[in-house]
């Protein structure tokens, strides 16, 4: 699953089908709270997607930096290097193999995407979600789209506490991207080129916006 894929139609540890969630206000409330206290997160990362037959069919490892509002980036270390990029305007996803960087508006990419709640505080972007408490007794959530035509069919996000240790989408394909965080921060210095996008003159771009 490609990093453009992730965030765009991908960005378990539950599985929740189509009929099985209706929102909760006090999981709503909750999940803003810890989201809101994560004004800036930096972690490494492992990915595993499994098929609908629970198949494993890519690994992945790399690093995602998130800051309110609106910004991401995500470098993939292994099994390839890319690097994609959310500006808070648009999405450049850089892929060295090929030489080429791809640009997109953010707002379409992030359409019916339940990631997005991640890095806004906006509630006109929430109230387009469901959102339920996962499994008993742990510190988990469940969002889906309301109107469920989107690639994302359900994003799980697991806590230790106040701290995202994990997360896992579900999308249209019933395929599963699962990522487990390590060397978590939420505070440390942000340098101005985080969310920058430096293009080699040899790369071909491909500005859809």
């Amino acid at each position: 699953m490609s990093m453009q894929k992730f965030f765009m139609a991908s960005l378990s540890l539950l599985a929740v089908s189509a009929n099985s969630l209706a929102d909760d206000p006090k999981a709503k409330a909750e999940l803003q709270s810890k989201l809101a206290a994560m004004q800036q997160y930096q972690a490494e990362f492992a990915q595993a997607v499994v098929d609908v037959d629970g198949e494993l069919i890519h690994e992945a490892t790399g690093k995602l930096t998130m800051a309110q509002p609106d910004k991401l980036r995500w470098e993939t270390f292994s099994p390839d290097e890319t690097l994609l990029v959310a500006d808070g305007t648009s999405v450049w996803n850089l892929d060295p193999f090929v030489e080429q960087v791809t640009v997109i508006n953010q707002q379409t990419a992030v359409q019916d995407n339940p990631i997005i709640l991640l890095t806004t505080a906006d509630m006109s972007v929430w109230n387009q979600f469901d959102i339920e408490y996962g499994l008993p007794g742990k510190h988990s959530f469940v969002v889906k789209p309301l109107d469920g035509e989107g690639q994302i069919k359900s994003l799980s996000l697991t806590f230790q506490g106040d701290v995202l240790s994990s997360l896992a989408m579900t999308d249209a394909q019933s395929q599963v991207s699962t990522l487990k965080f390590a060397s978590v921060e939420s505070e440390f210095v942000l340098p101005d080129s985080t969310f920058r996008v430096s293009i080699p003159d040899t790369y071909v771009v491909d500005d859809q916006r």
